[in-house]
């Protein structure tokens, strides 16, 4: 079994509720989306085959074995659109069948019934000033595991974060999930949006991308 690796590298997670903790993330080639703040367009087409045995000795290389411990090893599964690819399922199911702990960063325009439950699963649910806001299932809701599972939406622009919270409204997301806000690096003022979150009281994390912070927002591998 072959997949179209773009990078494997280890590095801090940039965001989320565990941004900061060191993560090997496994990047794998290709994706159907184009949204306009896109910051990994290398990964479109850049990468070699390899096979299964061969990303999981190098995850091992870079973040060694396994154990029982509290902070166990952690591997995210990233893209590009990780599932896009036909066999993702296996090579999740591979990473914990060997006790890592696994996370997959995904749009939400793939069926998320594929991913093992035991699986997190960080969903970026695409906004109108993504240019990509079409591209999501709804069904998808339906497989995110509370207290596990992250809903995020990068806001291009105010009018993003007006839809952002109106969509999470209707449908009661905020009362079920862990929903992640964060300014589009370099669009939507990054007070503003902290401001607002604050003065709407709305229960939401504020985020921004860590790495970005730590090595600018051109370095790759990080």
């Amino acid at each position: 079994m072959k997949f179209k690796i773009n990078e494997i590298f280890t590095s801090l997670q940039g965001e989320g509720t565990r941004a900061g903790r060191m993560c090997c993330f496994i990047r794998l080639t290709g994706c159907p989306l184009r949204c306009v703040y896109c910051d990994t367009e290398y990964a479109f087409y850049e990468g070699q085959m390899k096979e299964l045995d061969e990303i999981s000795g190098e995850v091992i290389k870079q973040i060694g074995t396994p154990g029982s411990q509290i902070n166990a090893p952690f591997v995210e599964l990233t893209g590009g659109e990780p599932l896009a690819h036909p066999h993702t399922r296996d090579l999740l199911s591979h990473f914990l069948g060997l006790n890592y702990e696994v996370a997959i960063e995904t749009a939400g325009s793939h069926d998320l019934s594929l991913v093992p439950s035991q699986v997190i699963k960080i969903v970026d649910r695409k906004t109108p000033g993504s240019g990509e806001v079409n591209q999501w299932l709804e069904t998808n809701l339906m497989y995110l595991v509370p207290g596990q599972d992250e809903l995020k939406f990068v806001l291009v622009n105010e009018s993003d974060y007006d839809w952002s919270k109106q969509w999470c409204l209707e449908r009661k997301i905020l009362d079920h999930h862990t929903v992640l806000f964060s300014p589009a690096w370099g669009s939507l003022n990054p007070q503003w949006l902290a401001e607002k979150i604050i003065t709407d009281r709305l229960p939401v994390r504020y985020q921004t991308q860590l790495h970005k912070v730590i090595w600018g927002a051109d370095r790759t591998g990080v």
